[in-house]
C-alpha cells in the first residue's frame, strides 16, 4: 500500500510540473559598444550662407541668361517663376539655386543630337558660364553625361539608340574635398546645334570661416562599428554635405558604395554616406539587444547608449504603429498594440532618435512583434524526468511481473499532462490588446477612382539604414493625395512591407490585393538588377524582378527610388529588355535608377510637385517629372531610368497613345493600357542626373 501511495504522489508530481511559463524579453544589456576611433585631424565645419534674391532679379536673369522677355516673374511656395510658352525659369529664393528647361526640347525622345560632339558641349558650357559669372572658383569640371532612348523591336529582336542632349556636370570642392548632395552642382543640358535646353545650377557662398571644428573618426573603426566588411566596398571617399536636408552647415561625411549579396546570393547595392566625425551624435539600442516576440501586455524595457556630439541629449521613442512612446533615455511599456497584415502578425519598427545640445540628431530601430499565439515552449528539463520515471517504473513492473492498475493510471496521467499542455499555455496569462488589421484598397479597379499606394524599408535596414526614407515616399504619398486628389490607399513600411505584394499570383503573391490594385505605387528601399531587398521575415526578403507582372489590373506606375534597378545589364549579362519585358502586363511606366542612387529626403516631394504643378509651376509628364526630380536630387554620376512598352510603330516619333505623353490623372492626357499583343517596342530612356 506504501508503495502504491508513493507511486501515486510521483505521477501527480509530474502532472503538475508541466508549464505553460512563456519566455520574457531578456532585459540583460550585453552589446558591442560604439567603439569609434579618434583620429589626430581635425576637420572644419562650414556654412553656407543664401544670397538675397526678388522678383526682379529672377526676370532679369531670365532674360540674360535664356532670352525669356515681356513675362514677369510671380511667386510660387519660395519660388520665382518666369514662364514663355514651353520655356521655364525658375529661381528658389530660400537657396539662389536655378533652373531653366524648355520643355520643347529637354527630354524630347523625337529629337536627338546627331552633329554636336561632347569636346563642344563641354566647350560650348565653359564659355557660357564664364562669361555670365556663373561658375565660381571653387567649381571644376566633373563629367559629360546624357539623355539616350534605346528602343527594342518584340519581334525583330533588333535595337535601335540614340541620344538625345548631353549633360556637361560641374561639382565643388573645399580644398580636396568634393561637395556632394544638393549643396552644390552644375549641369548644362545641350541639345542639337549647341543650343542649351536646360540649366541645373545649386550653389551657395560659403563662409571662409569655418564654422567649428570636430576630430575624424578612423575609417575602419566607422566599419567596424558598422559591421561593413572590406572586401564589399567597391569605392569609399571623404567628402563634404549638408549636415540635414533643412541645415546650412557642410560637415565631413564618408560616402562609401557597396555591394553585398543577400541570403539568396542576390547582389544588393548601397551608397551609404556616414558622419566621418566626432560632431553629430550616434546612437544604439541596449535594450532589447535584439528583435523579440512578447505576448499582449506583457512589459518591455528599452534602452540607448550615446556617443558623440555634445551633451545634453533628448530622445523620442517611437512606434511606426502606435506613434511617441516616450522622451526619456529609457522607459518600460506594456500596451504594445498587437499588429496585423492578412491575418499574420507584423514587429513593430521601434526607433529611437536622439539629439544633442545643437540639434544634431541620429536614429535607431528594432523589431518588437506582439503576438496572443507565442510559441510552446517544452521544459525539456521536465521531460527528461518523466522519461527515466516511466523507464525506471516500466522496468520495475517487468522485473516483479506486476501487471496493475497503477501501471495504467500511471501512463494516461503523463499523457492527459502533455495533450492539455498547448491548450493552457496558448491562454494562460493573456490580457486584451489592441489589435489592427487592415483591409486592402477599397477603390481597386474602378476606373473611375484614381488611387495611390506606398511602400518603404529604413531604418529596418539595420547597419544599411535608409534615414530619409519614410520622409521622401510619404512626402510623395501625401502630395499626391492632398495636391493631386489620389485616394491614399496603403502606406507599408519596414516589416509591413512585404515582397509578396509585388509578386503575380502566378508565382504565389498577392499584388491584386495591393500593388496592382491601385493605379500609382511609389516604393523605396536597397535595391539592384534583379530585385529589391525588403527586411521582413514574411515569404521572402527579395523581390525578384521576374516574378512580377504589373498592370493586369489597375497599375500605370511604379516608380522604385533604389540602386540600379534599371541598370542596362546584371552581372549576368542580362539587359533591361530581357529582365523588364515579361512584367509589363498593362503598366503605362516604371522609373528608377541605371546606375546607383542617394538616399535622398526630396526626391518623391519633388516628383510629386512637378507631377500635379502649383500655380505657375506648370504639370509635367510623369517621364519629365521623373527625370527633373533627380536632376536635382542627385549627384552628376547618378543615372536616372524610364522603361516602358509603347503601340508606336516608330517610338523615335510615338503616336498621341503613347506612354511618354503620359501625365498623372486629372493633370493631362493619360494614354491607354499597353497590354501584351498591342505593343510593339520596348522604350528604355537613361537621363544624366
Amino acid at each position: 500500500m506504501t508503495r502504491d501511495a508513493i507511486l501515486l504522489l510521483l505521477m501527480l508530481v509530474l502532472v503538475v510540473s508541466v508549464t505553460d511559463a512563456t519566455e520574457s524579453p531578456t532585459t540583460i544589456v550585453v552589446y558591442e559598444p560604439l567603439n569609434f576611433v579618434l583620429s589626430q585631424t581635425e576637420m572644419p565645419i562650414y556654412e553656407t550662407i543664401a544670397p538675397e534674391v526678388n522678383l526682379t532679379y529672377a526676370e532679369d536673369l531670365a532674360f540674360s541668361l535664356f532670352g525669356i522677355r515681356d513675362s514677369f516673374a510671380a511667386e510660387v511656395e519660395g519660388i520665382y517663376v518666369v514662364n514663355s510658352g514651353d520655356k521655364t525659369f525658375e529661381l528658389d529664393s530660400t537657396d539662389g539655386s536655378l533652373f531653366y528647361a524648355d520643355y520643347s526640347k529637354l527630354w524630347n525622345i523625337s529629337l536627338g543630337i546627331d552633329r554636336t560632339t561632347p569636346s563642344q558641349c563641354r566647350t560650348n558650357a565653359d564659355e557660357w558660364l564664364a562669361e555670365n559669372e556663373l561658375i565660381p572658383t571653387s567649381a571644376h569640371f566633373a563629367n559629360i553625361g546624357n539623355t539616350t532612348a534605346m528602343i527594342y523591336n518584340t519581334d525583330s529582336g533588333e535595337t535601335q539608340s540614340k541620344i538625345l542632349q548631353y549633360h556637361v556636370n560641374y561639382e565643388f570642392t573645399i580644398g580636396e574635398y568634393p561637395i556632394t548632395g544638393e549643396a552644390a552642382q552644375i549641369s548644362v543640358m545641350i541639345g542639337e546645334g549647341g543650343e542649351r535646353i536646360g540649366f541645373d545650377w545649386k550653389w551657395q557662398y560659403i563662409n571662409p570661416d569655418p564654422h567649428a571644428t570636430a576630430i575624424l573618426l578612423e575609417f575602419e573603426s566607422i566599419l567596424d562599428t558598422n559591421e561593413i566588411a572590406s572586401s564589399s566596398i567597391v569605392d569609399y571617399r571623404l567628402v563634404y554635405d549638408l549636415a540635414d536636408e533643412d541645415s546650412n552647415l557642410l560637415v565631413p561625411v564618408y560616402e562609401i558604395t557597396l555591394v553585398e549579396p543577400d541570403d539568396d546570393g542576390n547582389d544588393i547595392h548601397f551608397v551609404l554616406k556616414i558622419d566621418a566625425t566626432d560632431y553629430k551624435p550616434l546612437v544604439q539600442i541596449t535594450n532589447p539587444q535584439s528583435s523579440i516576440t512578447v505576448e499582449p501586455g506583457q512589459t518591455i524595457t528599452f534602452d540607448c547608449a550615446v556617443v558623440l556630439g555634445t551633451p545634453p541629449y533628448t530622445y523620442e521613442w517611437q512606434s511606426d504603429f502606435d506613434g511617441v512612446l516616450s522622451t526619456a533615455k529609457s522607459f518600460s511599456i506594456s500596451t504594445l498594440s498587437e499588429q496585423f497584415k492578412k491575418n499574420v502578425n507584423v514587429p513593430h519598427s521601434i526607433s529611437v532618435s536622439v539629439w544633442d545640445a545643437e540639434n544634431r540628431w541620429d536614429s535607431e530601430a528594432i523589431a518588437v512583434t506582439v503576438d496572443s499565439s507565442p510559441p510552446i515552449i517544452i521544459e525539456w528539463g521536465i521531460v527528461l524526468v518523466a522519461l527515466g520515471a516511466v523507464f525506471v517504473l516500466v522496468s520495475a513492473l517487468v522485473i516483479s511481473k506486476r501487471k496493475g492498475i497503477f501501471m495504467l493510471l500511471f501512463l494516461l496521467m503523463l499523457g492527459s499532462a502533455f495533450v492539455f499542455f498547448p491548450i493552457t499555455s496558448a491562454t494562460s496569462g493573456m490580457s486584451e490588446n489592441h489589435k489592427l488589421t487592415p483591409s486592402a484598397p477599397t477603390g481597386a479597379y474602378d476606373d473611375g477612382v484614381k488611387e495611390i499606394g506606398i511602400e518603404w524599408i529604413g531604418l529596418s535596414h539595420h547597419k544599411k539604414p535608409l534615414y530619409n526614407n519614410e520622409k521622401n515616399t510619404e512626402g510623395f504619398y501625401n502630395w499626391m493625395g492632398i495636391s493631386g486628389g489620389y485616394s491614399r490607399e496603403f502606406n507599408w513600411h519596414e516589416y509591413s512591407a512585404w515582397e509578396e505584394d509585388f509578386v503575380d499570383a502566378s508565382f504565389g503573391g498577392t499584388d491584386t490585393e495591393w500593388v496592382d490594385a491601385v493605379d500609382f505605387v511609389y516604393l523605396h528601399s536597397h535595391g539592384g538588377p534583379n530585385g529589391i531587398s525588403f527586411t521582413s521575415k514574411h515569404d521572402q526578403t527579395f523581390l525578384n524582378f521576374s516574378e512580377m507582372r504589373l498592370g493586369d489590373g489597375d497599375l500605370e506606375t511604379l516608380a522604385i527610388d533604389a540602386c540600379k534597378t534599371l541598370a542596362w545589364r546584371d552581372k549576368h549579362g542580362n539587359n533591361v529588355f530581357s529582365r523588364w519585358g515579361p512584367a509589363m502586363q498593362g503598366i503605362h511606366q516604371v522609373c528608377g535608377f541605371a546606375t546607383n542612387s542617394v538616399n535622398s529626403a526630396k526626391t518623391g516631394p519633388k516628383f510629386g510637385l512637378y507631377i500635379t504643378g502649383l500655380s505657375l509651376l506648370n504639370s509635367a509628364t510623369i517621364v519629365n517629372a521623373w527625370f527633373r526630380a533627380c536632376l536635382e536630387t542627385e549627384p552628376s554620376d547618378s543615372v536616372s531610368a524610364v522603361f516602358y512598352a509603347t503601340k508606336s510603330t516608330n517610338p523615335y516619333q510615338p503616336q498621341q497613345d503613347d506612354p511618354i505623353h503620359d501625365h498623372a490623372y486629372g493633370f493631362g492626357y493619360v494614354c491607354s493600357d499597353p497590354t501584351p499583343g498591342t505593343y510593339l517596342n520596348f522604350v528604355y530612356i537613361t537621363s544624366s542626373c
